[in-house]
């Protein structure tokens, strides 16, 4: 499947599977129809024939249909285009501002490295920062698949500092 996407644009998408799949029923999970899609930017061939690679988020997807299933899923895919005309408003920024503070909070309470804090500081130059702090909490699925579909940015924004202002509570 690497080498397929490697030599087909470097696209690669990451879709959950559902979470009510019985693998006893079925060898192919069914998959969300809305998910994460990337460029390969570097891959590490592993001694037993496996790969690391850093995949860097590029936007979402719809999934349209499938082109094959066998060996694996090649899918006829909509990138979603993202309304980014909201980032340089104040409002959305101190959005995440909130969002930034709450979040490394809430990774400190559980353990997180002190390094991956303070890269949290960048995330402001991100493309996709909503996303990025929607993807490293824990928190119910629904939720985490209705922000990913939410094209406008602003709407997103909001959607998860709620999320975020609940679990900072819970503390």
């Amino acid at each position: 499947m690497l080498d397929f996407c490697l030599e087909n644009g470097n696209e690669m998408a990451i879709a959950p599977y559902k979470k009510d799949w019985n693998y006893l029923e079925s060898s192919a999970p069914p998959i969300e129809s809305i998910f994460g899609w990337g460029h390969v930017i570097q891959k590490e061939g592993l001694p037993d024939g496996r790969s690391n690679i850093i995949l860097e988020g590029m936007g979402t997807a719809k999934l349209v249909s499938y082109e094959s299933t066998e060996p694996f899923r090649i899918a006829q895919v909509e990138k979603i285009k993202q309304e980014l005309n909201r980032k340089d408003d104040p409002d959305f920024q101190n959005l995440v501002e909130e969002l930034l503070v709450l979040t490394k909070r809430i990774l400190l309470s559980e353990g997180a490295e002190e390094n991956l804090i303070m890269k949290m500081n960048h995330i402001t130059k991100h493309p996709f920062p909503i996303d990025f702090i929607a993807s490293l909490l824990n928190y119910e699925f629904s939720a985490k698949q209705e922000i990913l579909a939410t094209a406008n940015i602003f709407e997103k924004a909001n959607k998860l500092i709620q999320i975020v202002r609940s679990l900072n509570m819970r503390e």
